[in-house]
């Protein structure tokens, strides 16, 4: 900085040691601190962990997937980040990527994210609800996880 203003960063990719994902780029936002999934259950009901295993066991169904907790949930990735969770005291607050906005009573909240993204939002109380109704959002996600939606 020779003037008093930054100079321009390139978008040249930079490992960053023991980061999740394991690639950042300048300027880009992340965290270098170091969570694991046993901070988020520690406290937590043994409900909460049960919901949580049974989710990742059906999340992992959908084909390989990095876990990469951060301080305020758990997301999962393949290419991109396409689903994660938060754990409540005995509940699993879910979240997923599609490109297209689902309509069900199961959902009570969807964010859409600008161009293409729709994240849905599900409160998971009782391992029933872990389904094969989520399997299918789940892989739909997964394969945009992949970023196969992106390729013509």
């Amino acid at each position: 900085m020779t003037d008093g203003r930054r100079k321009a960063q390139t978008a040249t990719a930079v490992a960053m040691p023991e980061v999740r994902p394991p690639v950042c780029y300048p300027n880009l936002w992340h965290s270098c601190a170091r969570y694991q999934v046993r901070d988020h259950l520690k406290g937590k009901g043994p409900q909460a962990a049960r919901l949580y295993s049974k989710y990742a066991a059906l999340v992992r169904k959908c084909g390989p997937v990095m876990v990469s907790p951060n301080k305020t949930r758990i997301a999962f990735m393949a290419r991109m980040r396409f689903a994660g969770c938060r754990v409540g005291k005995d509940t699993l607050h879910v979240a997923f990527l599609l490109s297209r906005q689902l309509r069900s009573p199961r959902i009570p909240r969807v964010e859409f994210i600008p161009p293409r993204y729709y994240v849905h939002h599900l409160p998971v109380r009782t391992l029933g609800e872990l389904d094969s109704e989520l399997l299918g959002w789940l892989r739909e996600s997964y394969h945009m996880g992949q970023q196969k939606h992106l390729i013509r």
